[in-house]
């Protein structure tokens, strides 16, 4: 068995590596592959006449039993919840960085209005220093 699996890796490595170039012609016959595979499936369950219900079943053990029942469709379920939580996030720290701004806003303090502060401290020192000069 791992002969084989280790023969087709090398044939899909190969096979990798000669499409890089030609990604057209290795999406085209990719979808040819697809397809034919499927309609492969759905005949052998019409030729095996299986119900819709019967494939279904059958459907749901089969990925189950090789655990992409849950990782396909409750997976993708659990990552759209996380993204929605983190666009919810995003939106409180976008508005929790605006209330911010306009608090830094309200208590700046501009050059001018510290130089203005600094001229009447000056004028007050000067003004007790010359009185206590005069006394």
């Amino acid at each position: 068995m791992k002969y084989f699996t280790n023969m087709f890796l090398r044939i899909e490595d190969r096979a990798r590596s000669a499409f890089e170039h030609f990604p057209f012609i290795h999406a085209f016959l990719a979808g040819v592959g697809v397809v034919l595979f499927w309609r492969g499936i759905w005949e052998t369950a019409d030729y095996l006449r299986l119900t819709p219900w019967v494939s279904v079943a059958i459907g749901v053990i089969l990925l189950g039993a090789i655990g992409l029942y849950l990782q396909t469709f409750v997976g993708n379920t659990i990552i759209i919840k996380q993204v929605e939580k983190d666009k919810a996030m995003t939106k409180k720290t976008e508005k929790e960085v605006t209330e911010v701004k306009a608090e830094v806003r309200e208590g700046e303090i501009t050059m001018e209005q510290v130089i203005n502060k600094l001229d009447a401290i000056e004028a007050k020192v000067t003004a007790l220093s010359a009185g206590t000069k005069e006394s």
